[in-house]
């Protein structure tokens, strides 16, 4: 289960970086390469998890590590943002 989760959260970053509005990079990566290896990353995630449990539990992992970090990557972004805004030193409030 946990090598299922991996996976998740690996094609989630993987969707997320090829994202227009992505604020990790300085430019998103390209978008047919990385949402085809997200595609096949969130496959295999359930493909995984589905040989050690339950096919409807594997996919609730896969959905709930995914949409956990898309909601989170956002954050980070704008978290990334205000150290490179000032300086890399310390964040500003």
């Amino acid at each position: 289960m946990p090598g299922s989760v991996l996976f998740a959260i690996s094609g989630a970053l993987a969707f997320y970086l090829a994202a227009p509005g992505q604020r990790w990079l300085r430019s998103p990566l390209p978008p047919r390469l990385f949402r085809t290896l997200a595609a096949m990353l969130s496959i295999l995630a359930f493909v995984i998890g589905a040989s050690g449990l339950h096919p409807a539990t594997s996919l609730a992992i896969v959905f709930t590590a995914a949409m956990a970090c898309l909601t989170a990557c956002p954050f980070i972004g704008v978290l990334l943002e205000r150290v490179r805004i000032a300086g890399g030193s310390q964040v500003t409030r």
